[in-house]
């Protein structure tokens, strides 16, 4: 999304914000007072050639790359009074893949209405979340609510359920926000 208006962008930026702290902590907006953010536009690494599927593990070497970055500016924005660090739509992979090349970027991110994970302090519970881990611990070291973009995916009843939407290849793709939150108490103050 592009905003000639910076005030207009600003303004975004802080509902978005706002929105997702009210929704992570799970307090009524009222109740937070302030809180500083951040968001960092980011000038990413792409992938040369993203409609030729990839690797798992090259896959993960390409993301890797990007969440170098990622960990630099989060103790950049962590060192600098951040609270909360917003990083950009397909900042991690990049854009302009095909159903099938993105597959080896695809992760589970199990729903956390539905169960209670940590991916940095639970390492070994899911196959595949490399990429959840090291967003979650890097929230958890720079003590920050993070905000970023990643490729998920969902397996769907394909063969348990032949009338339903799913795809062929017995997956549901989404492009999906996470976000993870670590050592706040409920109501955030600067």
């Amino acid at each position: 999304m592009y905003f000639r208006d910076k005030t207009m962008f600003s303004f975004v930026v802080f509902s978005v914000c706002y929105s997702l702290i009210s929704a992570v902590v799970q307090v009524e907006p009222s109740e937070i007072s302030s809180y500083v953010a951040a968001v960092y536009e980011h000038s990413l690494i792409l992938n040369p050639e993203p409609h030729v599927p990839l690797s798992r593990a090259a896959s993960l070497q390409h993301l890797q790359r990007n969440l170098d970055i990622y960990e630099q500016q989060a103790a950049r924005a962590s060192q600098q009074g951040a609270q909360i660090l917003v990083f950009p739509e397909d900042g991690l992979q990049g854009f302009n893949f095909s159903r099938s090349s993105i597959s080896g970027y695809l992760e589970i991110i199990p729903d956390p209405q539905q169960e209670r994970w940590n991916p940095c302090t639970e390492p070994g519970k899911y196959n595949n979340t490399e990429v959840l881990q090291r967003l979650s611990c890097m929230a958890r070291r720079n003590k920050l609510y993070l905000v970023a973009n990643m490729a998920g995916l969902q397996p769907c009843p394909l063969k348990t359920d032949p009338t339903s939407s799913c795809p062929s290849d017995g997956r549901w793709q989404f492009n999906t926000n996470v976000v993870f939150r670590c050592c706040f108490s409920r109501r955030l103050t600067v």
